[in-house]
């Protein structure tokens, strides 16, 4: 009999490890039965976790942190799931290719930016997937490298990532940090230009991880260890380029068809054995890395003053300082 997992994802390309696994049987020969859960947005992947609709989820650790932490609702424990993408974040500005040769041709970032700014003719409104985010963080980290601040001139904006390209479009926002394949598409289709992203501000980083309820694991105890030994097969399979085709036309087919909807030509850009972008997709655990991959990202959390000093104690106590 098959063990049954419910698994929470968004439309973003950096989900095929688990939707290739589901589709090509690699989960089912591991005597599992996954049910990819496709919602709109990560307050809805929280709150699945948070109230009983999903046994675990493919999630940033700042959101996974403080969901385990209550502050999502009650607190529910999630320990450190297992690593599944790095990287693969971008940042975009609104404009075409004008624009960019501007940006390049200017080599005082902060002018660049006031520049870009002085276009628009009012306060600049960014897009971020969640406030818990690692783009959140990256984002923050971009701005502060070109000295421009954050709370005060600019404006964030918290959206689903798959709503990006439509609000940049109707002018709603005027520009975005989000995974793969977004950025991408924004780019391809002359909306923005690239600025920055995951692989020149946080090299290599841990991005999404599949993290398990502690009550789902207690009842199923070999179910983590199989549904890993499937991510791993998958993971192989989505990095190689033999492959890349496939795993394309996976995420670029209809929700309804068991895709992702994504448009293929953003996919296709930004998947590992791709030369086109500097943020390409990774997949796996740490690439080069020392020491715990969301140390970094505790840190930052700790700045911004989401963490203080008694919820550190529980984050150590759920290893979250040990994750990989």
């Amino acid at each position: 009999m098959s063990t049954t997992c419910r698994i929470g994802l968004l439309q973003l390309a950096d989900s095929a490890p688990v939707l290739g696994a589901r589709s090509m049987g690699i989960f089912s020969r591991h005597g599992l039965d996954v049910e990819a859960v496709v919602v709109p947005s990560w307050a809805n992947i929280a709150d699945g976790l948070v109230w009983n609709g999903l046994d675990g989820a493919l999630m940033f650790p700042p959101l996974a942190i403080m969901t385990a932490l209550g502050q999502r609702g009650r607190a529910i424990g999630l320990r450190p799931g297992f690593p599944v993408s790095r990287g693969g974040n971008t940042i975009v500005l609104r404009g075409q290719k004008v624009d960019h040769t501007e940006w390049t041709a200017q080599a005082d970032k902060h002018q660049a930016f006031e520049n870009w700014k002085n276009t628009l003719g009012r306060k600049p409104r960014l897009g971020v997937v969640h406030l818990y985010s690692t783009h959140y963080l990256i984002l923050s980290r971009f701005l502060k490298s070109l000295s421009v601040c954050r709370d005060t001139e600019i404006e964030i904006v918290i959206m689903p990532p798959a709503r990006m390209i439509q609000a940049l479009a109707a002018g709603e926002i005027d520009g975005f940090c989000a995974g793969p394949p977004w950025g991408a598409d924004a780019h391809l289709k002359g909306l923005a230009f690239i600025v920055a992203g995951s692989a020149s501000l946080a090299p290599g980083h841990l991005e999404k991880m599949l993290v398990l309820k502690e009550i789902w694991k207690n009842q199923n105890p070999d179910g983590p260890t199989r549904i890993h030994a499937a991510l791993t097969e998958a993971i192989a399979l989505c990095h190689d380029p033999a492959h890349a085709q496939d795993i394309t036309h996976l995420l670029s087919r209809p929700l309804d068809a068991n895709g992702l909807g994504l448009p293929q030509e953003a996919v296709k850009a930004v998947m590992p054995d791709s030369h086109t972008m500097a943020d390409t997709m990774m997949f796996g655990g740490q690439n080069g890395q020392t020491g715990a991959a969301c140390g970094w990202m505790i840190e930052d959390m700790q700045n911004e003053g989401w963490l203080p000093a008694p919820m550190l104690e529980t984050l150590r106590t759920l290893g979250w300082y040990d994750c990989q």
